[in-house]
């Protein structure tokens, strides 16, 4: 029961919790349906997981997505790209209907279904590589980036695409879930200190990819 949809017919599609209450129903509308979203809650203290066992640093970047300090480099995901050519082509058709007819409306619909799908390929791919992040790996450091301003920087597109903030967030909770501890460090110098000797190499451009220490000869991807 509902307060003002009352009786609603909905597919379950999984069980909740045994000892759970439902505090909150969320109705979520989407471009393939509509979705109940139900928050639960279960009087019960989460111990947080404290630091232990082996640690990786994460940096995040607009070539390469993601950087490790174990050497793991991914290359920028290309989610949007894919679908885009169809997106402006259906786009284009759009233009020349007239705003509100049917056939204006199916593919407003059309569209939306390809974002949608967009987006659903984006967040599972961030939970895979969220769980592969954390396995054999005790804790977990990122950078604190306020990812609205990437949003509206010069790569705005590549920024958006990639989702680093969505990403984060989701490695944050799977980090929860798999007792991994996870702590936001201070991105500031991060790319002018010498990972090998510690020495302030200086600030870069943007263009320059590559670290390379005048003091140790130490050469590394930025």
């Amino acid at each position: 029961q509902m307060p003002l949809l009352k009786s609603i017919k909905f597919r379950k599609s999984r069980a909740i919790p045994e000892g759970f209450k439902i505090k909150q129903i969320q109705i979520i509308k989407k471009a393939s349906g509509y979705y109940a979203n139900l928050m639960i809650e279960l009087d019960v203290n989460v111990v947080s997981p404290t630091p232990h066992g082996h640690a990786v640093g994460i940096d995040a970047g607009i070539q390469s997505m993601i950087a490790s300090s174990d050497g793991l480099i991914l290359s920028r995901p290309k989610f949007l790209d894919k679908a885009l050519r169809k997106i402006k082509l259906l786009q284009k058709k759009l233009k020349q209907k007239t705003i509100g007819s049917t056939k204006w409306k199916k593919l407003q619909h059309r569209i939306a279904l390809l974002h949608e799908a967009v987006a659903n390929r984006r967040k599972d791919y961030h939970f895979k590589l969220a769980h592969q992040l954390c396995e054999d790996v005790g804790m977990i450091f990122v950078e604190d980036i306020n990812f609205v301003s990437w949003s509206k920087g010069l790569f705005c597109k590549q920024s958006l695409d990639m989702g680093l903030g969505q990403f984060f967030n989701i490695l944050e909770y799977v980090c929860s879930k798999t007792n991994t501890y996870f702590n936001k460090v201070d991105k500031n110098y991060t790319s002018q200190i010498c990972p090998n000797c510690g020495t302030h190499t200086g600030k870069k451009d943007l263009d320059v990819r590559i670290h390379s220490c005048s003091e140790c000869g130490y050469e590394q991807d930025r």
